[in-house]
């Protein structure tokens, strides 16, 4: 075999010398801005949908600005899919003229013959305003927009009204839509919609009835801030989730939703006619959400309504109370009052773990003979006003629970992991909790793991502080794994990664 057939290509001078191309019909090698190793090329050379992917993480504006990193990349953004507009920059609102300018701009060039997502967020909407939204809407729709998301901010009792076209569109999944009217005469027909969520607006039963009625996949229902509805009654199959937020509802009487699997009732400063609300059938129920107040300073009625709620809430598995329940909860317990039995097993509390919180605490236990997991999210809400008039409060929190442990029956049987999580080291301070832990510990004789979860904090130039979290923290953690432990399989487990 003729030797060039193998080293013919290449001649090879010293041993320092780098090899030489001597083969004429070999190509020259690219120059070096287009080897495949430059950053720039691969990112140029990938996909327009992986692109257009990148672009559905980024601000429009920063989406815009790519049109000035090479010839390839000028008119790529105007065929992305999805389009954010947010009309606040760090926290403070743009102009609303020159949003609408940046709006119009953006849909003007936009080449995508299909939208998946179109937001906007953040417009400071009055009457004036109506055609130009009707405009970016009907863009919406002809582009067959999948997730659709309008928020608007009034200054004024004017809200806009959605247009006809938007109450039947067959390709539309997701709907989120704030401070808009609609006509609650009109006929819906969403056949792919799977999540709605409707913020202050007007609604009615009847409205409500369309609905279930016209998205037959209807898998979440959001109802934030409305007004107009009595009865939520769904029949419908497919729903599985209810929120229910910042609740002006005027006269509610029930929920009736035997397929409903969550239901979350959330939000500061509730209306004193959500007292009136009854849950009448939920009986497919797995998981419950309370983390509410009520402005009211009849602490009577709101016992009377809690108590109503976890009789209907005996049967849930999973279920989350938030601070002020919890509060509510603790005077139940000193009172006396016997809890209905739950099923529940996964319970998560919120709450500062005080003396106003304790009781709450022991209340939920003795109910929850089934229970394996307790979370505690620790929070720095103070104590209800009514709350500071009871001299019953007043108790030694060691003394307290060893007064009821005979009354917790999941402590035998069930208790396998507790989850105490702070926003930061030092909230882990409190005598109570502590008081808490220790019992638990001592208690809980099948208990697997106790996990306190906390950030460290990190302050540039603070040293002392963060010497003195850390202290804190220290004298938590010898106090806790000093602990009498009833279960010898219980693990303590400290997780404090740093901010």
């Amino acid at each position: 075999m003729a030797e060039t057939s193998v080293h013919g290509a290449i001649s090879r001078g010293s041993s320092g010398d780098r090899p030489t191309r001597t083969d004429p019909d070999q190509p020259p090698p690219p120059p070096p801005s287009r080897r495949s190793g430059s950053p720039s090329d691969l990112v140029s050379a990938l996909p327009d949908a992986v692109i257009h992917r990148i672009f559905s993480f980024l601000p429009l504006e920063d989406v815009v600005k790519t049109s000035a990193l090479s010839r390839r990349w000028r008119s790529t953004w105007t065929s992305a899919t999805d389009l954010v507009f947010d009309g606040d920059i760090e926290g403070r609102p743009r102009g609303t003229l020159a949003f609408s300018f940046l709006v119009d701009g953006v849909l003007d060039q936009c080449t995508s013959p299909s939208v998946k997502r179109f937001h906007v967020t953040g417009f400071r909407y009055d009457k004036p305003y109506q055609p130009k939204v009707d405009l970016w809407l009907r863009f919406a729709v002809r582009r067959r927009v999948e997730d659709l998301r309008l928020w608007l901010t009034n200054h004024s009792p004017i809200f806009y009204l959605l247009p006809g076209i938007l109450y039947s569109l067959s390709w539309l999944v997701r709907l989120d839509v704030r401070s808009c009217r609609f006509s609650l005469g009109r006929a819906v027909r969403w056949p792919r919609l799977k999540v709605l969520s409707i913020r202050n607006a007007e609604l009615s039963d009847d409205f409500l009835g369309r609905i279930f009625r016209g998205c037959p996949v209807l898998e979440s229902l959001e109802l934030h801030g409305c007004w107009g509805v009595e009865n939520i009654v769904i029949d419908s199959t497919s729903v599985k989730e209810l929120v229910l937020v910042h609740g002006t509802f005027s006269n509610p009487k029930k929920i009736w939703a035997p397929h409903l699997l969550l239901l979350r009732v959330l939000g500061r400063r509730h209306h004193l006619n959500l007292i009136r609300l009854r849950l009448d059938d939920i009986s497919s129920l797995v998981e419950a959400e309370l983390d509410f107040d009520i402005v009211t300073l009849d602490k009577w009625m709101c016992c009377e309504l809690l108590e109503e709620t976890f009789e209907k809430l005996h049967r849930v598995p999973t279920i989350t109370i938030g601070a002020w329940c919890l509060e509510i909860l603790s005077l139940l317990e000193m009172k006396g009052v016997p809890s209905p039995l739950s099923k529940c097993q996964n319970l998560t509390l919120h709450g500062p773990v005080s003396q106003w919180d304790l009781p709450g605490i022991a209340y939920m236990l003795r109910s929850s003979p089934c229970l394996e997991k307790l979370v505690i999210l620790l929070t720095d809400l103070p104590p209800l006003m009514f709350m500071l008039d009871e001299g019953c409060f007043n108790f030694d929190e060691e003394d307290f629970l060893c007064s009821r442990k005979g009354n917790f029956q999941c402590l035998a049987k069930h208790l396998k992991r507790v989850e105490i999580i702070g926003p930061e080291a030092d909230s882990f301070g409190s005598k109570h909790l502590l008081a808490l832990i220790k019992f638990l510990l001592g208690d809980a004789l099948v208990l697997e793991k106790l996990i306190i979860k906390a950030k460290l904090p990190t302050r540039h130039g603070q040293k002392g502080f963060e010497a003195a979290v850390l202290s804190k923290l220290f004298g938590v953690s010898k106090n806790v794994l000093s602990c009498r432990r009833a279960s010898k399989h219980a693990e303590v487990i400290f997780d404090c990664p740093s901010e």
